[in-house]
């Protein structure tokens, strides 16, 4: 059972070095290590006690703790305590802080960027963090195969080239000047880079392993549970004041919550029963800089045999048909539009009405234009992760599709496997939730340009691409203006269907702990986290 798991991984994960109950005090022995040098560069042991270990409960489902790689928020979590880039999150207003870099400066052209290293920076082997590790780190990102965020990359000059095979690494606009200062050549200018290297796909990377450089390193991980301590050698240490943080994977919402309720839980960032917490100020929520919505596959993306919906018209026909009232009923936050609503960003006409006679027609012609006859039905294949869409909205679209002489399978994959068969994947259409890595419209815009690592969609429109390059060196006003055209186009095309923008749900106790702050992204750089005071004891709970 969950809950005899959960006691067994606590007692033996997090509380095996605890001399007395469950809270006593104790001693974290590290490995033995036969090298001298290695034990004078950390301490020999570290007194534990309840404020400086902290328990997070999550959801069940395998980690990649590779940043080239994940593009999972449960990872990007645990990444923002393994590693650290140029940049790091506020932990309140996401807004870029130092990291490995300590100051920049941008020329006059805007298209040279010089950042210096932190000279306190060093890897949690002791090694200092130089210039070269972040070029060979991002170039490492470039020739990554598969890594969903390295075309975010070419804006700098001859990193498209190199990732896509057609150029030389030398040819890479990175550069090593110094031990301590990196320059980079952009094609254009990009006043985001901040913002987007704060995220831990542009972390600094050791080329060896288990090595970080983050203000923690992993300690032990085994079946469903993580467990994170202190990194000695990390260049802000003095700052971070939880020793050791322990994730737990669990699905089971009533257990999660008992085991918060009884104080052995600090963070439930999974599953929980809500109406159970008996304080109920636990209960955190907040929109997330997100959006969940269903895309077509279409073009060289699209594996499968089925062409019809890569005309546009059959596209535009389901979207009209499409029952948003029952689709959108009850949600905290419905979306007509993809693109989340930032303060500036131009008001976009999304999807709200339901036409069933102009669908009808739109098929209608669809069908005339492509030698179908009238009576012929056609097939969609709708893809999504189990849970993805409850029972009611699957209902909804066949039968509105239905209507249309449109037959629809829906097939349901494990959520642990989703995302990654997606690309293999013969469906027509997907079901995706999407959260911005950076606060600006160009984190889900990026998801469309036609030569993107992260375009599962296989369209493209030159238009749509030149409005993005265009909007790069713009004000802020006249880029968000260029932007919510490009929206525009890619809405106008029947690509998606927007359903909701997402909420966070998590259960933490804002009054004992602080570093932790409601936000946009649903990401809390681990580094900050506090107990400001010892727990109440534990309450008689039948």
């Amino acid at each position: 059972m969950i809950k005899i798991n959960i006691k067994k991984i606590i007692s033996l994960s997090l509380l095996s070095f605890f001399a007395v109950g469950l809270f006593g005090a104790g001693k974290l022995e590290p490995n033995t290590n036969n090298n001298k040098k290695e034990k004078e560069k950390s301490e020999v042991s570290v007194e534990l006690n309840e404020l400086n270990t902290f328990v997070i409960i999550e959801n069940e489902g395998p980690h990649v703790l590779d940043p080239h790689l994940t593009s999972h928020s449960d990872d990007s979590q645990i990444l923002t305590g393994l590693y650290e880039g140029l940049f790091s999150y506020n932990p309140s207003t996401l807004e870029p802080v130092p990291g490995i870099s300590s100051g920049y400066k941008v020329a006059r052209d805007k298209k040279r960027w010089t950042f210096t290293i932190n000279p306190k920076a060093k890897f949690s082997d002791g090694t200092q963090i130089t210039a070269e590790d972040v070029r060979r780190t991002w170039i490492k990102l470039l020739s990554t195969k598969n890594a969903p965020y390295s075309s975010l990359l070419d804006v700098i000059e001859g990193a498209k080239e190199f990732r896509t095979g057609t150029g030389k690494e030398e040819d890479v606009g990175i550069y090593a000047t110094s031990k301590d200062v990196l320059l980079i050549h952009l094609c254009k200018p990009a006043n985001y880079l901040p913002k987007l290297f704060c995220h831990p796909a542009f972390a600094i990377i050791s080329d060896k392993p288990n090595v970080f450089s983050g203000p923690y390193v992993i300690a032990e991980q085994k079946d469903k549970t993580l467990v994170l301590k202190k990194n000695r050698n990390y260049w802000d240490k003095d700052k971070v004041e939880i020793e050791q943080i322990t994730f737990i994977q669990s699905n089971n919402g009533d257990e999660n919550t008992y085991y918060y309720n009884t104080g052995m839980v600090d963070w439930i960032s999974g599953t929980a029963n809500y109406t159970k917490l008996i304080n109920q100020k636990s209960f955190v929520y907040n929109a997330l800089f997100g959006t969940s919505y269903l895309f077509f596959k279409i073009g060289d993306r699209h594996v499968g045999d089925n062409k019809i919906w890569e005309n546009k018209k059959f596209r535009q026909a389901l979207l009209e048909a499409v029952p948003w009232d029952g689709i959108r009923k009850d949600l905290y936050f419905p979306a007509e539009t993809f693109v989340y609503p930032l303060q500036g960003y131009p008001v976009i006409e999304g999807f709200s009405y339901t036409d069933k006679i102009e669908a009808g027609k739109l098929i209608d012609a669809a069908k005339k234009e492509a030698g179908i006859s009238a009576e012929t039905k056609i097939s969609i294949t709708l893809e999504i992760p189990e849970f993805g869409l409850s029972d009611n909205d699957i209902k909804l679209l066949k039968d509105s599709w239905g209507e249309l002489g449109v037959e629809v399978s829906v097939l349901k994959i494990p959520g642990a496997v989703y995302y990654e068969s997606i690309g293999s994947s013969k469906s027509d259409m997907f079901s995706y939730s999407w959260i911005g890595d950076f606060a600006d419209p160009l984190a889900f815009l990026e998801l469309f340009r036609s030569d993107s690592s992260l375009n599962d969609s296989g369209w493209k429109n030159s238009e749509f691409d030149r409005l993005l390059d265009e909007a790069a060196s713009c004000s802020d006003s006249e880029r968000y203006k260029l932007l919510g055209q490009a929206e525009s186009i890619l809405l106008d095309d029947y690509m998606i269907i927007p359903i909701n923008h997402n909420m966070s749900m998590n259960v933490i106790n804002l009054e004992g702990i602080s570093g932790w702050s409601p936000n946009a992204f649903d990401i809390h750089p681990l580094k900050y986290l506090k107990k400001k005071k010892i727990p109440s004891k534990v309450p008689n709970i039948i």
